[in-house]
């Protein structure tokens, strides 16, 4: 089953979007758009957008399922209760991006962060109380460093990878580095004293 789109009807006969279900009427629908500023003061000429972050997109969504009007693949009845909170469920344990149209707006990328469902003994039917959040998606870059902002050291040196660090070799040490590291493979060999030493020579 593909959860793509939950449908909910609006007193103007919209249909509203979020899962492969089909909800009788939407009783409200509440958009929060949040963004957080310093508290801290901010350099006379700085960015101001520097300093404030915005917090992804939330939506909360009301809505009612009866046994008498709702679509789901075909069946009626009480069964379209069961199937209905079913498929609520999936979009619950899928933990996916949903895409929401309620007629008003439309919502991508939106994932279910609450969901409460209640019933009571007037009438085949249940409310739906959800929330929703947005899921916002980073893209990396990776950007080359101009030649005229890298250091005097490292310019016209600009790495690669999967290149060879190349070998060090026992004759480009000083005679007191080859001495050392004679005695420490010696060491590590566990061979010392007057015997002839088959170490690094």
């Amino acid at each position: 089953m593909a959860l793509t789109s939950l449908n909910f009807t609006s007193s103007h006969g919209t249909r509203t979007a979020v899962g492969a279900l089909q909800l009788d009427a939407l009783i409200s629908e509440e958009t929060t758009l949040d963004s957080y500023a310093t508290t801290y003061p901010v350099e006379d000429g700085g960015t101001i957008t520097d300093h404030v972050s915005s917090d992804a997109e939330r939506l909360s969504l009301s809505g009612q399922v009866t046994s008498a009007s709702v679509t789901l693949f075909g069946p009626g009845g009480w069964q379209k209760l069961v199937q209905a909170k079913d498929v609520l469920r999936q979009i619950h344990e899928a933990r996916l991006p949903v895409s929401i149209s309620t007629g008003l707006d439309t919502y991508e990328e939106m994932v279910m962060e609450r969901c409460r469902i209640g019933r009571s003994n007037e009438g085949d039917h249940f409310t739906v109380d959800c929330d929703f959040r947005k899921i916002v998606k980073a893209e990396l870059k990776t950007e080359a460093v101009p030649e005229d902002k890298a250091a005097p050291k490292v310019k016209g040196k600009a790495g690669a990878s999967r290149t060879s660090g190349g070998k060090a070799s026992i004759q480009d040490l000083s005679g007191k580095g080859q001495q050392d590291a004679t005695e420490y493979v010696n060491r590590a060999l566990g061979i010392g004293g007057d015997g002839i030493s088959p170490g690094v020579q």
